[in-house]
């Protein structure tokens, strides 16, 4: 039974119509606002990165449902597995969680036990918050209708996430496994090198198990032509930079081009 209270979440059905969605980290800018450049922009999602970010959970909130009414489906990374880190964004807007530093099958479920209701998991009941638009609306139709929108990333990034791939994303209710080529390039032993063969190797390890199990495969890149490329091998989710790194680029473009138009 679909609910008007819970908003349906735009990266699911990008996804599962087939299409590649296109999206950028969050880590500084707290202003709402800036969901709207991103919409303006034709992101598809926005990962707020409470992980590395500096962000409070009103925060949070606020920006969740901000770009939640602008169509992007706001990911919430977490910096730890705890019920308050994973239920409150939930509670407050956001329509996925992003696990990270994920290494074995145990956390996933663990994870997806305080994401979802009863009976599937054991997420605390709530109307009238956030994810339901202030409003209410019968119980058990709520808790059905958020369980089927709200999205688990995980992300793999370590060789213990490598070698326990398969047992990750088989698990009922994970529904991307994103590749972190930083922190993965350092577990490898290759630090910050994108193209280094093993990296590549580990990334397309991942697709290759996402098509395996039935889940979209994602990653993020830095530099635009990388994250291109990937998209072109059939990465469906892929994130780009963050939103200091795009300002940042357009800025330093701007001056060398105005620079250079001075000189000459």
């Amino acid at each position: 039974m679909s609910l008007d209270i819970i908003a349906p979440n735009r990266l699911k059905r990008t996804l599962r119509d087939g299409k590649t969605a296109v999206g950028t980290m969050l880590v500084e800018i707290r202003q709402p606002s800036v969901m709207q450049m991103l919409a303006n922009a034709g992101l598809d999602f926005v990962i707020i990165d409470n992980e590395h970010g500096t962000f409070n959970i009103e925060t949070i909130a606020d920006l969740s449902r901000f770009a939640k009414k602008l169509g992007i489906t706001p990911i919430v990374r977490i910096p730890e597995w705890s019920y308050a880190h994973i239920v409150q964004p939930l509670d407050g807007g956001a329509q996925g969680i992003m696990a990270p530093r994920i290494t074995d099958p145990q956390q996933v479920r663990d994870i997806l036990q305080m994401m979802k209701y009863p009976p599937t998991g054991r997420r605390g009941s709530v109307v009238g918050r956030g994810h339901t638009d202030l409003k209410s609306g019968p119980l058990l139709d709520v808790m059905k209708t958020a369980d089927e929108e709200s999205l688990l990333v995980v992300q793999i990034e370590t060789r213990q996430a490598l070698d326990n791939l398969d047992a990750i994303v088989s698990i009922p209710g994970v529904d991307i496994a994103f590749a972190g080529p930083t922190d993965l390039s350092v577990s490898l032993g290759i630090g910050g090198k994108m193209t280094d063969p093993l990296l590549v190797a580990a990334i397309e390890s991942v697709m290759q198990a996402c098509q395996r199990h039935n889940v979209f495969p994602a990653v993020q890149m830095n530099d635009l032509e990388l994250a291109a490329l990937w998209a072109k091998k059939g990465m469906r989710m892929v994130s780009y930079l963050s939103e200091v790194g795009i300002l940042t680029n357009a800025g330093v473009n701007a001056v060398s081009v105005i620079g250079k138009a001075v000189v000459t």
